[in-house]
């Protein structure tokens, strides 16, 4: 009997919480987690009667507004996956399913840094979602150890530090620069410009298909030289988007970034050098159809989702044989300076090369084994 009743209590006070107390707000505690981490950091606050808070919890986050009775989220933005989350719990909460619905978005998050900024997608995938004192935690740092040991003495009889004046993120964002040519009712086809290319006749085009195409031929002129073989052309065509171009880094930012209309086509791609995967692809299909190369699309993704078109990337074919040439992957994003063989991961592949981080429908397009026209062996030339 004793054991029973002794059981019940300990029952009682897990489910009460028996949490210790502090002092501090949220914002107060989000604020020294994010100050103890070892590199300066230009943070946005989001708080609780700001636009954006309701559209982070339940749609980012996926929680219930009821579980919740306070919070601050703090974020880096840009190209940066850094955020700290630190929110008051409510009463009679779900504790495994608020952890597994925290778990679920770094899961998420670290795949929109995938194959993209591979220094940010490895902080995020080591990143952790912590319960702890009434507070649910989201801790995506560098240093998750020093996060939770300064949460911790947030709970020990200190005064709450001051917090830094950090900038509202409903103060919102530009994407900055870049060509806004009007042009209403415009959309990217890829057939209405291979036809006007073979045909020799801009006549009709639009403003904005005139300059693709103008492009297009300023960048083959450039890479063209003489005694270039096919293999060496689409080598100088991959090398000159990745010097050019720059993935789109509003896409990566969660809350606030503002990408380019036209990074999904050569327009945005080649004009104004902003892409993402599809902007690249299509690009990088366009100047091989030009150039008489023989290249198809494929639409697929990087984290092997029932669902194909988070990631696209094309395929070539020379003598028969294809390869595989991923030019987004190949232009990552660093902080630093990357060795050029790093550009080169994914150019003239195979698919055994890259199946474990590309899934894609494989009886959809023809199998890439090739092995002759490697980077390695093109240099070499």
């Amino acid at each position: 009997m004793k054991r029973l009743l002794c059981l019940t209590i300990a029952a009682l006070l897990l489910f009460t919480g028996c949490s210790k107390k502090t002092d501090w707000t949220t914002l107060q505690i989000a604020s020294a987690i994010a100050e103890a981490q070892d590199h300066e950091l230009e943070l946005k606050s989001v708080l609780p009667g700001d636009e954006s808070y309701e559209h982070i919890i339940g749609d980012y986050y996926g929680l219930s507004f009821e579980d919740i009775s306070d919070g601050a989220i703090l974020f880096e933005g840009g190209i940066s996956g850094f955020e700290i989350a630190v929110l008051k719990l409510a009463d009679k909460v779900d504790v495994k399913k608020l952890q597994s619905d925290l778990e679920r978005y770094i899961s998420a998050r670290s795949a929109d840094f995938t194959g993209y900024f591979p220094e940010e997608e490895a902080m995020v995938r080591n990143s952790i979602a912590v319960v702890k004192n009434g507070y649910a935690l989201l801790l995506i740092c560098s240093d998750t150890y020093l996060a939770k040991e300064t949460f911790d003495k947030c709970f020990k009889d200190l005064v709450p530090s001051s917090v830094p004046d950090y900038k509202s993120a409903d103060e919102g964002s530009s994407h900055g620069d870049g060509d806004t040519e009007s042009d209403p009712g415009w959309s990217y086809d890829h057939d209405r410009l291979v036809e006007a290319w073979e045909k020799e006749n801009w006549y009709g085009l639009s403003i904005k298909d005139r300059k693709i195409l103008e492009a297009c031929f300023d960048i083959l002129q450039e890479v063209k030289r003489s005694g270039q073989t096919l293999p060496e052309l689409e080598l100088a065509v991959h090398d000159w988007m990745v010097d050019y171009m720059s993935y789109d880094t509003a896409t990566l930012e969660n809350y606030g970034g503002v990408p380019d209309p036209d990074n999904d086509n050569p327009y945005g791609a080649l004009i104004n050098g902003n892409g993402i995967c599809e902007g690249y692809t299509r690009s990088f299909q366009l100047l091989m159809d030009l150039a008489g190369i023989e290249c198809i699309s494929v639409y697929g993704n990087s984290d092997n989702g029932v669902e194909y078109g988070e990631h696209a990337w094309n395929q070539v074919c020379f003598d028969g044989d294809w390869y595989i040439v991923d030019v987004t992957w190949d232009d990552p994003l660093s902080r630093g300076v990357l060795p050029e063989k790093y550009h080169h991961r994914y150019f003239n592949v195979t698919a055994d090369d890259i199946r474990e981080n590309h899934f894609w429908d494989e009886d959809a397009v023809p199998e890439a084994n090739g092995t002759v026209y490697t980077w390695d062996s093109l240099r070499m030339q």
